[in-house]
């Protein structure tokens, strides 16, 4: 399971400082091949490279996200989507996170001298979460009044950056012809990555294995890892494609889309529209009445010139006048939806936190019965604190209740006004199927 060697992390208000931290490195405490880094400072001088770092291989595990879908009958079914994660060991992460620093200064510049740094959102220090983002949009709308807004989604957004293109964007923004010392190392080492499989790990060595902080020990990697003929570690060798989850990957990403961003604003701009852009998610806002039927074909041939693809599947196009949807159904962006009236998370990320939280449960309650530990003896304290608000650290409920306060739509809050009894059903349902009989706990 990936959260046995990564800490839990907040996935409905993800934290972008990873990306554009000065060069000291923070403190990351999940396992890797090499230790984490307590109570040392790396610091990096990247105005020279007397020596190429040299990289670990990243550790790699699968991602699954459930959510509800209405099919063509109408009816909920279940969507499975994988996501590949590929994270740096502690060393290489803070080489990485330095870089991305000092290389972000670069892109802040050059936003800042192409006058698009209001429509780049993601991976930006200091620029808000998808709670800010989402509610400017719909500020927008309303000040707009009349206007059709569409909202797409680029389909594998990092597994489909060409390493060419990404390689001459980073080259451009530098103002050199060749990439050399640090910025070499760093665009070679994430296009041409190696990794590991977390799943090939505990195949081979066992997951009670004693590491010592690592998630194997130094003569183990030696062994069994890399010194295998057949040995477990994997090589990236497509001409596209970086990981997911290093701390360079969203700015490289941001980098590579600088020309596309001042393509499209200057295009919207042409029709009296605008453009902003949330990782892989794009919002166009245009007056109501333009000629709109072929601003989808538009923005797919756009991105073709990127190599990338849209997830049609995934367009969202809405009207409003006067600031009031006309159309059929709301805009949705960034996990809400608007309407003019009111606010809302989608139905959807309701449905797969029940859905997170019920198999939370279930796998509390599991690993309590194979430890024989008796029905009455299992708590809920610890599940309380995970999903619902009586947790001190960030979950749902209380990226919930922050959405509610920073859009100043309270319908938000009455969304989940019900998720203590939504607790207490799952916990006794998941009691019955897996003792038989209700578990009666503190």
């Amino acid at each position: 399971m990936p959260g046995f060697y990564l800490p839990s992390e907040n996935e409905f208000d993800p934290s972008t400082d990873d990306f554009v931290l000065p060069a000291i490195s923070k403190e990351r405490r999940y396992k890797h091949f090499d230790l984490p880094l307590v109570n040392r400072e790396l610091v990096f001088d990247f105005s020279h490279e007397d020596e190429p770092h040299r990289f670990l291989p990243l550790l790699g595990f699968t991602d699954v996200a459930r959510k509800y879908v209405i099919n063509e009958t109408g009816s909920r079914e279940i969507k499975v989507k994988e996501r590949p994660i590929r994270f740096a060991g502690h060393e290489d992460a803070a080489y990485l996170q330095a870089y991305a620093g000092h290389l972000n200064g670069f892109y802040e510049q050059a936003l800042a001298q192409d006058g698009i740094s209001g429509s780049v959102l993601a991976y930006r220090r200091g620029g808000g979460t998808n709670i800010h983002h989402a509610k400017a949009l719909f500020d927008e709308i309303r000040s707009r009044g009349d206007c059709t807004v569409f909202a797409m989604d680029i389909s594998g957004f990092f597994d489909c950056l060409d390493h060419t293109m990404l390689r001459d964007e980073v080259a451009g923004l530098l103002g050199v012809t060749r990439l050399k010392g640090h910025h070499a190392t760093v665009w070679r080492n994430v296009t041409r990555y190696s990794w590991v499989e977390t799943d090939d790990l505990d195949k081979l060595l066992g997951r009670q294995r004693i590491r010592h902080g690592r998630v194997c020990s130094p003569a183990d990697f030696v062994s069994h890892v890399r010194g295998r003929k057949d040995g477990l570690i994997r090589k990236h060798d497509q001409t596209f494609g970086i990981p997911q989850g290093t701390p360079v990957s969203g700015l490289y990403a941001n980098i590579y889309l600088r020309t596309f961003d001042r393509e499209m604003i200057a295009w919207c701009a042409r029709l009296d529209g605008s453009y902003r852009r949330y990782s892989d998610d794009i919002a166009v806002i245009l007056p109501l009445g333009a000629k709109v039927h072929h601003v989808v074909p538009v923005v797919e041939k756009m991105l073709s010139d990127f190599c990338l693809a849209m997830s049609v599947d995934k367009t969202d196009t809405a009207d409003f006048k006067d600031g009031l949807l006309v159309s059929a159904t709301p805009i949705q962006y960034l996990g809400f939806t608007f309407d003019g009236h009111q606010t809302q998370i989608r139905a959807s990320s309701l449905d797969a936190y029940r859905g997170k939280m019920r198999r939370g449960i279930h796998a509390k309650m599991i690993a309590a019965k194979r430890k024989n530990v008796p029905s009455f003896e299992v708590f809920k304290r610890e599940s309380l604190a995970r999903y619902t608000h009586l947790g001190k650290r960030r979950n749902f409920l209380r990226y919930a209740y922050k959405a509610a306060d920073v859009m100043g739509c309270p319908e938000i809050r009455q969304q989940v006004s019900r998720h203590v009894t939504w607790f207490n059903r799952a916990w006794e349902r998941e009691a019955v199927r897996v003792f038989g009989g209700l578990v009666t706990t503190p």
